[in-house]
Protein backbone atom coordinates (compact mmCIF):
# COMPACT_ATOMS: atom_id res chain seq x y z
CA UNK A 1 0.00 0.00 0.00
CA UNK A 2 1.54 3.10 -0.79
CA UNK A 3 0.90 5.89 1.62
CA UNK A 4 2.48 9.41 1.71
CA UNK A 5 2.63 11.38 5.04
CA UNK A 6 2.80 14.79 4.79
CA UNK A 7 2.87 17.90 6.65
CA UNK A 8 3.31 19.12 10.43
CA UNK A 9 0.94 18.70 13.28
CA UNK A 10 1.58 19.35 17.28
CA UNK A 11 0.65 16.54 19.59
CA UNK A 12 0.45 16.62 23.31
CA UNK A 13 2.08 13.48 25.57
CA UNK A 14 -0.52 13.03 28.44
CA UNK A 15 0.54 11.43 31.87
CA UNK A 16 0.89 8.07 30.74
CA UNK A 17 3.02 8.74 28.07
CA UNK A 18 0.37 8.58 25.15
CA UNK A 19 -0.34 10.89 21.92
CA UNK A 20 -2.90 11.45 19.69
CA UNK A 21 -2.99 10.63 16.37
CA UNK A 22 -4.22 13.29 14.69
CA UNK A 23 -7.48 12.12 12.87
CA UNK A 24 -6.62 12.66 9.23
CA UNK A 25 -3.74 10.11 9.32
CA UNK A 26 -5.73 7.62 11.62
CA UNK A 27 -6.75 4.96 8.81
CA UNK A 28 -3.73 5.34 6.27
CA UNK A 29 -1.41 4.70 9.47
CA UNK A 30 -4.05 1.82 10.41
CA UNK A 31 -3.94 0.30 13.67
CA UNK A 32 -0.36 -1.44 14.07
CA UNK A 33 2.54 0.33 13.92
CA UNK A 34 6.54 0.34 14.66
CA UNK A 35 8.22 3.25 16.81
CA UNK A 36 12.15 2.93 16.81
CA UNK A 37 14.63 5.75 17.01
CA UNK A 38 16.47 7.74 14.87
CA UNK A 39 20.14 8.77 15.21
CA UNK A 40 19.22 12.05 14.35
CA UNK A 41 17.67 12.51 18.17
CA UNK A 42 13.94 11.88 16.40
CA UNK A 43 11.72 9.05 16.97
CA UNK A 44 10.23 7.51 13.20
CA UNK A 45 6.87 6.16 13.36
CA UNK A 46 5.80 3.92 10.74
CA UNK A 47 2.71 1.55 9.45
CA UNK A 48 3.73 -1.80 10.53
CA UNK A 49 3.50 -2.51 7.00
CA UNK A 50 5.63 0.14 5.57
CA UNK A 51 8.70 -1.12 8.40
CA UNK A 52 9.63 -4.50 6.72
CA UNK A 53 10.69 -2.59 3.86
CA UNK A 54 13.00 -0.36 5.66
CA UNK A 55 14.02 -2.78 8.21
CA UNK A 56 14.96 -4.90 5.14
CA UNK A 57 16.88 -2.46 3.59
CA UNK A 58 18.56 -1.59 6.88
CA UNK A 59 19.50 -5.07 7.52
CA UNK A 60 21.46 -5.55 4.35
CA UNK A 61 23.63 -2.58 5.12
CA UNK A 62 27.27 -3.72 5.19
CA UNK A 63 27.80 -3.89 8.98
CA UNK A 64 31.34 -3.92 9.36
CA UNK A 65 31.41 -0.50 8.90
CA UNK A 66 31.52 1.12 12.56
CA UNK A 67 29.14 3.62 11.74
CA UNK A 68 26.35 1.53 10.06
CA UNK A 69 26.50 -1.03 12.61
CA UNK A 70 25.72 1.74 15.03
CA UNK A 71 22.91 3.20 13.16
CA UNK A 72 21.54 -0.14 12.59
CA UNK A 73 21.61 -0.65 16.28
CA UNK A 74 19.56 2.54 16.75
CA UNK A 75 16.81 1.50 14.20
CA UNK A 76 16.49 -2.16 15.15
CA UNK A 77 17.21 -2.52 18.67
CA UNK A 78 14.88 0.23 19.70
CA UNK A 79 12.14 -0.64 17.56
CA UNK A 80 8.46 -0.98 19.21
CA UNK A 81 5.49 -2.52 18.46
CA UNK A 82 2.34 -0.44 19.56
CA UNK A 83 -1.08 -0.23 18.65
CA UNK A 84 -3.41 2.67 18.32
CA UNK A 85 -5.90 2.70 21.16
CA UNK A 86 -9.97 3.02 20.50
CA UNK A 87 -8.91 6.79 21.36
CA UNK A 88 -7.25 7.23 18.37
CA UNK A 89 -3.51 7.33 20.56
CA UNK A 90 -0.19 5.56 21.18
CA UNK A 91 2.17 4.86 23.84
CA UNK A 92 5.65 6.59 23.74
CA UNK A 93 7.92 4.32 26.09
CA UNK A 94 9.84 6.00 28.62
CA UNK A 95 13.12 4.51 26.88
CA UNK A 96 11.69 6.08 23.23
CA UNK A 97 10.50 9.70 25.65
CA UNK A 98 14.13 10.14 27.00
CA UNK A 99 15.89 8.79 23.63
CA UNK A 100 14.25 12.01 22.00
CA UNK A 101 13.78 14.20 24.76
CA UNK A 102 10.08 14.44 24.31
CA UNK A 103 8.59 16.01 27.18
CA UNK A 104 5.29 17.75 27.20
CA UNK A 105 4.89 18.99 23.52
CA UNK A 106 5.58 16.93 20.34
CA UNK A 107 6.10 18.12 16.85
CA UNK A 108 4.71 15.44 14.22
CA UNK A 109 6.20 15.73 10.45
CA UNK A 110 5.11 13.49 7.92
CA UNK A 111 8.08 11.93 5.54
CA UNK A 112 6.21 10.03 3.42
CA UNK A 113 5.91 5.89 4.62
CA UNK A 114 6.32 7.55 8.01
CA UNK A 115 6.55 10.13 10.74
CA UNK A 116 9.09 11.82 12.76
CA UNK A 117 8.56 12.57 16.14
CA UNK A 118 10.65 15.42 17.67
CA UNK A 119 10.88 17.63 20.46
CA UNK A 120 10.62 21.32 20.42
CA UNK A 121 14.25 21.92 21.05
CA UNK A 122 15.02 19.05 18.50
CA UNK A 123 13.29 20.49 15.88
CA UNK A 124 14.30 24.06 16.06
CA UNK A 125 18.21 22.52 16.13
CA UNK A 126 16.83 20.94 12.81
CA UNK A 127 15.21 24.51 11.36
CA UNK A 128 18.50 26.20 12.22
CA UNK A 129 20.84 23.72 10.68
CA UNK A 130 18.32 23.69 7.12
CA UNK A 131 18.62 27.23 7.37
CA UNK A 132 22.46 27.71 8.35
CA UNK A 133 23.54 24.96 5.46
CA UNK A 134 21.14 27.03 2.72
CA UNK A 135 23.23 30.57 4.41
CA UNK A 136 26.79 29.14 4.28
CA UNK A 137 27.09 26.82 0.98
CA UNK A 138 24.29 24.38 0.39
CA UNK A 139 25.55 21.05 0.36
CA UNK A 140 26.41 19.73 -3.20
CA UNK A 141 23.44 17.38 -3.80
CA UNK A 142 21.29 20.45 -4.05
CA UNK A 143 23.06 21.69 -7.12
CA UNK A 144 20.89 22.93 -9.81
CA UNK A 145 17.47 22.28 -7.73
CA UNK A 146 15.49 25.33 -7.12
CA UNK A 147 12.37 25.82 -5.94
Amino acid sequence: MTRMFTGPSHVSIDAKGRVAIPTRYRDALGVNLVLTADPSGCLLLFPADAWQPFADRVSALPNLNPRIKAMQRMWLGYRSDCEVDAAGRIVLSPELRDYAKLERSVHLFGQGDRFELWSERGWQDVVDLAQRSMREEPPAELAGLSV
